[in-house]
């Protein structure tokens, strides 16, 4: 096969950048060790592009640019890394900057897919703001977002979201338009547009996806805030007629912000991180109805007075709607109304079956019996499926209100493991070929779980119901498991 001369600038170019990502990897280390500043010789973004396809944004503001100076100096801790990071202040929209997370389409949103085979994490920020706990579930943990004493920056306690259990095969959401590194924004726009487009949810993952995989979004994060829709249920109120407030003010941009660990936890065992979110002054939207746009303001209407002010984590959506997720195709292993539905089994109207003497379901099967990375003779991948769908929400009914606890507890014995099955990227390949959730097995056809799986799997299903959620079983009479 001939490579052609371009296709080859664009390898060596990109072979550079992972360069200066190690090579800066090694640096950091040294510098945090020794207190050392690293420099070099600025990159520029059109430096990243064949010179006919740089992305151009909106002007940007000499007070944006001199924000962007100081949050990027907050963040990143003194240390200078032009050459492999631009904070980026330039207004990707002509509603605003980077930082205030605004989307205009449901194709700004690009969605990536947590890597599998290794520990990875991501935050979500986006129920973060008062002291006080908010949401549906009075299990919600305190998630203040607290504004430094320079007002730079909003410390904001997140969730964490890990490839451990329901993180791994649920996929995640990054706003196109709120990309903090200028860079990865300029290789990130030239693929997929301006506007996200160009990257659905078929294509390869999209750059920036791949840069908070391999953890190079932000120099020195252990892990950056995106959007996930795990925790809906959670923070839904029936009683709400809308699940955004408008608001007005200065709010926490958190979208692509630097998170830490911090070694705690909620009462669910939730882990909970520490995301350094840049502010902004304008018109936007919380993620739930009924809420009070001061973050400071009590549910009994009394005002927080002790200790620093809090403001919300938030995003612009000019058509004051919820984040426009993409509706042309569904999502598997999704919570909400994205999300695929469950294996339906009927004639008319059921879920598309894929041919099970395919080499893509000798692949998913194989996959399926052999699935047993932690405990030896339980096949991860049947208990997954018998689970995680149904706990996060999919093909529930009214009676469905389990505790955050229970949710994660479930979630974590039936899915231990799971991204470590080899073949874990064809067996998302055809759930999303059949638009179904935790449902590979059951359109390939698969052999069933040996007795120690189905066992588990039985005792998965009870678990589940003792916990208001309605199993595949009861729903499908699938995965029903043995005593």
């Amino acid at each position: 096969m001939r490579i052609s001369v371009i296709d080859q600038q664009k390898r060596n170019s990109r072979m550079n950048r992972l360069s200066i990502h190690l090579l800066f990897g090694i640096g950091i280390l040294i510098g945090s060790v020794f207190g050392l500043t690293i420099t070099s010789a600025p990159l520029h973004a059109e430096d990243l592009f064949e010179s006919s396809s740089v992305v151009t944004a909106s002007p940007t503001p000499a007070n944006t640019r001199v924000y962007g100076r100081l949050y990027s100096r907050d963040i990143l801790r003194g240390v200078t890394i032009k050459s492999v990071y631009k904070y980026n202040d330039i207004w990707t929209t002509t509603l605003g900057p980077a930082y205030a997370n605004i989307t205009t389409q449901s194709s700004n949103f690009l969605k990536c897919s947590p890597p599998t085979g290794r520990p990875f994490s991501y935050a979500l920020c986006y129920y973060s703001g008062p002291v006080q706990p908010t949401g549906s579930n009075p299990e919600n943990p305190s998630l203040p977002c607290t504004l430094s004493k320079d007002g730079l920056v909003a410390n904001c306690t997140c969730y964490a979201i890990s490839n451990k259990g329901a993180g791994a095969v649920s996929p995640y959401l990054v706003d196109i338009n709120a990309i903090s590194n200028l860079y990865i924004y300029q290789e990130t726009a030239e693929a997929c547009g301006r506007d996200g487009s160009n990257c659905p949810s078929t294509s390869p993952a999209a750059p920036v996806c791949e840069a908070i995989n391999t953890n190079l979004l932000v120099p020195g994060a252990d892990l950056v805030s995106v959007f996930s829709t795990l925790y809906t249920s959670d923070y839904t109120s029936n009683s709400s007629s809308s699940d955004v407030t408008q608001c007005n003010g200065v709010y926490a941009g958190c979208m692509t912000a630097p998170c830490k660990r911090t070694g705690k936890f909620d009462a669910s065992g939730n882990e909970l991180v520490d995301c350094s979110c840049p502010i902004f002054n304008g018109p936007y939207q919380i993620g739930q109805g009924n809420q009070n746009c001061d973050a400071n303001v009590r549910k009994d209407g009394s005002i927080y007075k002790a200790g620093p002010k809090h403001v919300w984590s938030g995003a612009y959506n000019p058509g004051n709607q919820p984040i426009p997720l993409p509706e042309s195709q569904c999502t598997p292993d999704m919570a909400g109304k994205n999300g695929c539905p469950l294996y339906n089994s009927n004639s008319v109207g059921g879920t598309k079956t894929l041919d099970p003497n395919s080499q893509l379901c000798q692949n998913v099967c194989a996959s399926y019996q052999n699935s047993t990375p932690t405990t030896p003779g339980l096949q991860v991948g049947y208990t997954c499926d018998a689970t995680l769908c149904t706990t996060i929400g999919i093909g529930q009914g009214k009676t469905y209100n389990p505790s955050v606890k229970a949710q994660t507890s479930l979630a974590a014995q039936a899915c231990q493991g799971v991204g470590q099955m080899a073949n874990f990227s064809q067996i998302m390949l055809a759930e999303s070929l059949a638009n179904c959730s935790c449902c590979a097995s059951q359109i390939c056809g698969c052999a069933t779980p040996n007795t120690q799986t189905n066992q588990a799997v039985f005792k998965l299903n009870q678990g589940q119901r003792v916990n208001t959620i309605e199993p595949q079983c009861g729903i499908n009479g699938t995965l029903c498991g043995k005593p």
